[in-house]
């Protein structure tokens, strides 16, 4: 108990002393911080934090200056060197938590931040990227963020994109030729000696088409191999599992039963907040898209326990909504994390999550489905027909198995 005394006061001493000089409005506005670290569960970890971690000199270096740090002073210092953006990402979560510094789209703030690092190792291949980012990549970017909350993939998705472009160019360069001068014989030739994500090139090169800098070059769209799901009644059973079995974790339960019953990508799931649930005619229901969905009083109460749950470390005395927060400060768990737990109490993510969606396609149309998940219709209407050659081919095996004389396994 003396300890734990003894460490918050230092704690609280530490803080008087970095923010005593501050001048009453950014005092005022740290003021949230400084209740978060000295209430910290651990005062300890919040000590040790303060006097030897990095993301804590940058916060201590501009509170000598007497003003906050902005997300223009912690976008620089992020692109000063390795290791930079993870310190500065850190004390970037800790004081949009705090209400310090206002909350914006981190993802589409990478993907600035990716183009600003990739021209300044090819400053040669400006005229194309930055227009190529700014009125292609970002708009698309903003319009899905708009839609719902972006994740690390979207910025993966941006990143692929302007990678390809520029191991495209380069390859060009080590020829001697410049993108107008590119034939699809030279596509060709990078596709077949590059990995998969080469065919990324695609959307770069439509738009360069579309503006004029090349020829109309072909890139195939990259076929997606699609996991095979798992039987029915092994679906069935990691379901009750999820919904009742209570030696599960209370995280892996819930994270599991919405990928079981509605095909969620993991990066959907753990981005939940509270927000999402809701109630209407007396029942909880779930806004995944447009549509609310009633959901089954098991999951219902599996997802309101999830939210009400006590939240440790950072978790308890920061302000959030994530039903999967993270480790860190103002985050949401991460994907990787989350997949580990699910595979660890052997629930396998892909042949569930098509599992899921065939048997939601076998039973809805693709305009109802697609607003229902959150999905585009196309990728509905592809669920749809996967469902039907899935359905046609159970059908043809058990004809088969009934001209031969042999029992059939139920559905």
């Amino acid at each position: 108990m003396t300890r734990e005394y003894c460490d918050r006061c230092a704690v609280a001493e530490h803080l008087d002393a970095l923010f005593g000089s501050l001048p009453p409005q950014p005092a005022a506005a740290l003021a949230p911080l400084r209740e978060a670290l000295v209430a910290a569960e651990h005062p300890r970890t919040a000590l040790t934090w303060l006097r030897n971690s990095a993301s804590a000199r940058i916060l201590t270096d501009t509170a000598a200056t007497g003003r906050l740090p902005t997300h223009a002073d912690l976008d620089a210092i992020a692109a000063s060197g390795r290791g930079a953006t993870q310190r500065t990402d850190y004390l970037r979560g800790l004081l949009v938590a705090c209400g310090t510094l206002p909350a914006r789209d981190e993802h589409l703030a990478a993907i600035e931040r990716h183009l600003t690092r990739t021209l300044t190792r090819h400053p040669q291949y400006a005229p194309l990227l930055r227009p190529y980012v700014r009125w292609s990549v970002m708009p698309r970017a903003r319009r899905r963020a708009a839609r719902r909350p972006s994740t690390r993939g979207r910025a993966r998705w941006a990143y692929t994109r302007v990678n390809s472009a520029v191991a495209f160019l380069t390859h060009l360069a080590g020829l001697g030729l410049t993108l107008p001068e590119a034939t699809q014989h030279h596509v060709d030739h990078w596709l077949a000696a590059g990995s998969s994500t080469s065919y990324e090139l695609r959307d770069f090169l439509v738009w360069t088409a579309d503006h004029g800098h090349s020829s109309d070059l072909l890139v195939p769209h990259r076929k997606k191999i699609e996991s095979d799901g798992i039987d029915e009644d092994t679906h069935w059973d990691l379901l009750q599992r999820c919904l009742h079995d209570d030696s599960l974790p209370v995280d892996v339960r819930a994270a599991g039963a919405l990928l079981l019953l509605f095909g969620q990508h993991l990066t959907r799931i753990v981005s939940l907040t509270t927000g999402h649930l809701g109630t209407h005619d007396g029942h909880t229901v779930l806004l995944l898209d447009h549509t609310p969905i009633r959901l089954p009083d098991p999951l219902a109460a599996l997802l309101t326990r999830l939210a009400e749950a006590p939240k440790s470390g950072w978790r308890g005395n920061m302000p959030g909504t994530w039903l999967f927060p993270g480790s860190r400060p103002g985050t949401h768990r991460g994907t990787g994390s989350m997949a580990r737990a699910l595979a660890e109490h052997g629930i396998p993510i892909r042949p569930t999550r098509t599992t899921a969606l065939v048997q939601l396609a076998q039973d809805m149309p693709p305009a109802v489905l697609a607003p229902l998940l959150g999905l585009h219709v196309v990728t509905a209407l592809q669920w749809r027909r996967r469902a039907a050659t899935d359905w046609t081919a159970y059908l043809q095996a058990r004809q088969r198995a009934l001209a031969a004389g042999r029992p059939t396994a139920r559905p």
